[in-house]
C-alpha cells in the first residue's frame, strides 16, 4: 500500500480541501505532520496515481512513496525483524482499514528488501 504525501499550509479548510479532491476514492487511513505554517498530509488511498493527478491538478504539491501495510497483530514481529536485518522504519501510519482488516502502513529504508523479509517469515502485506 502506498503513501501519498501533500504539503500544505497549515490553516484551517485545507484538509477539507485535500479530502474533496479524492473524495471519489476509498480512503483507508491518513495523518497529519506538523511543521510550523506548514504541513505534509499522508493519506492512504486506492489508485494512488490517480489521487495525486486529481490533487496535483488543483496546485497542490502531491507525490507517492511505496511503503508496506501489515496486519496491526504483526508489528512486534516485523519491528524484530527489521532491528535483525537493518531496516529501518521512517514513518508509520497506524489504524488503517482495508477490508475490515486493522493495518499498519510502515514506509522503510527499503521496501523490497523489507518485503521479501517478510514473506520469508510467513507475514503478509498489503
Amino acid at each position: 500500500m502506498d503513501v501519498i504525501s501533500v504539503f500544505i499550509q497549515n490553516r484551517p479548510g485545507r484538509l477539507s480541501q485535500i479530502l474533496k479532491e479524492v473524495a471519489s476514492l476509498k480512503l483507508y487511513g491518513f495523518s497529519i505532520a506538523d511543521a510550523g505554517e506548514f504541513g505534509i498530509v499522508r493519506l492512504c488511498l486506492e489508485e494512488p496515481q490517480l489521487a495525486v493527478k486529481k490533487l496535483r491538478k488543483h496546485d497542490l504539491i502531491a507525490h507517492v512513496t511505496p511503503a508496506i501495510a501489515i496486519r496491526d497483530s504483526k508489528l512486534m514481529e516485523t519491528i524484530n525483524i527489521f532491528d535483525e536485518k537493518n531496516i529501518n522504519i521512517d514513518e508509520a501510519i497506524y489504524a488503517v482499514n482495508l477490508e475490515g482488516m486493522s493495518l499498519v502502513v510502515l514506509k522503510v529504508s527499503d521496501t523490497p528488501k523489507a518485503k521479501s523479509m517478510l514473506e520469508e517469515n510467513g507475514i503478509d502485506t498489503f
